[in-house]
């Protein structure tokens, strides 16, 4: 019998998930997003009643431990198609092959098991036993065979995560002057929490095989399950305003390879983006973006984007951040307003991006530039 205590977590787990899972079909938006995010949910559910099944279904455990097999070898997959629709990656709903041959494989293992005797499934899922005969051996070598490559495939989705953040990240900061609303740093608190839910996955299975099973490492997986299911349940429905530009672009040799942008157009936009930002103040805009920028200089927005990168240097947020923190350094300096105050000032929305943008270009803080200026004089 299970401790009442895991059940009770799981149980509250399952209704975390389940009510996830209900906003993701009530929820307006791209099939893709929803589709790949609503596997997600299904995929925790799937692992969450585990024990509430062993609890009060004893009998169903020896068909539903194969079907976990299939969740748990589909769950990378539809997190990383969850991402790239989520970051503007193509909206289309078709899925590779190469993202299904491991779900794929793991259905014809479950099928396998299903078929087998319902001695033979006891004797595996619920005694721990392996029986005689060609089938059961095979299946438990195709398991093993399976959960190894999964181990492999989940690195490769997990790197393939990060690329994709980081070209979104990329692109967002040609775009807008304040990306906080964009960026999707939760996604990162979710992963973390994934990598950890992975890890002590794998540490209950080797505790539950080698010693026996424990209380705390099973409420550690439950508990980091809990904490990942919030983070989904809160960020997950807050869509980020579409982006102006498509994400795949943002490699410049290939958004720029079409442009009719000659050196002497390019030397003469990049003086009228400084008289912009120094005669217009445009930076003071805190919503400023690259398409309102391009209006204003009478040039397209790539054209504007190819100067930025290849005749000054610098991304459109980097640019514009950089005229924000050299109208910041007097306020600094006076030291009558509060850092924020500074911040709102000059155009950031938020004082923690004020904060790292002065010290991306000063290597100080405000606080230290403002000693530093101090001691010279």
């Amino acid at each position: 019998m299970e401790n009442a205590a895991v059940v009770t977590l799981a149980g509250l787990c399952l209704g975390i998930a389940l009510t996830g899972l209900l906003s993701v079909v009530l929820r307006k938006g791209g099939l893709r997003e929803r589709f790949s995010l609503g596997f997600v949910y299904v995929g925790f559910i799937g692992m969450i009643a585990l024990p509430i099944v062993r609890a009060f279904a004893e009998p169903v455990l020896i068909n539903y431990m194969p079907l976990l097999l299939v969740i748990l070898l589909a769950l990378p997959p539809a997190f990383y198609h969850y991402i790239a629709a989520r970051t503007g990656a193509g909206p289309s709903l078709k899925i590779p092959w190469r993202d299904l041959a491991l779900p794929l494989a793991g259905g014809v293992v479950c099928i396998g098991y299903w078929i087998l005797p319902a001695q033979a499934k006891t004797a595996m899922f619920v005694l721990g036993e392996l029986p005689s005969g060609f089938l059961p051996v095979a299946l438990a070598l195709a398991t093993f065979f399976l959960i190894v490559v999964w181990f492999f495939a989940s690195f490769a989705y997990l790197v393939a995560i990060l690329r994709r953040l980081a070209a979104y990240r990329a692109q967002i900061r040609q775009l807008y002057s304040d990306v906080e609303k964009r960026d999707l740093r939760w996604i990162d608190v979710v992963m973390g929490l994934l990598t950890m839910i992975w890890a002590v996955g794998a540490l209950c299975l080797a505790d539950e095989n080698f010693a026996g099973g424990t209380l705390f490492v099973e409420t550690l997986f439950l508990a980091l399950i809990a904490g990942g299911l919030l983070i989904l349940n809160i960020f997950a429905p807050i869509a980020p305003p579409e982006l102006e530009l498509s994400v795949e672009e943002h490699e410049p040799d290939l958004k720029y390879s079409r442009s009719a942008l000659t050196p002497s157009h390019a030397a003469k936009l990049a003086a009228r983006l400084e008289t912009a930002m120094q005669k217009d103040t445009l930076f003071l805009d805190p919503s400023l973006s690259l398409q309102r920028l391009s209006q204003h200089v009478g040039a397209l927005p790539n054209q504007v984007s190819q100067t930025l990168n290849q005749e000054i240097g610098a991304s459109f947020f980097d640019y514009v951040a950089r005229w924000r923190i050299e109208a910041s350094k007097p306020l600094i300096m006076k030291g009558d307003a509060s850092v924020l105050a500074v911040a709102l000032d000059v155009g950031f929305n938020s004082r923690s991006t004020f904060y790292k943008a002065f010290k991306r270009e000063t290597g100080m803080t405000p606080k230290a530039y403002r000693a530093s200026l101090a001691i010279a004089d």
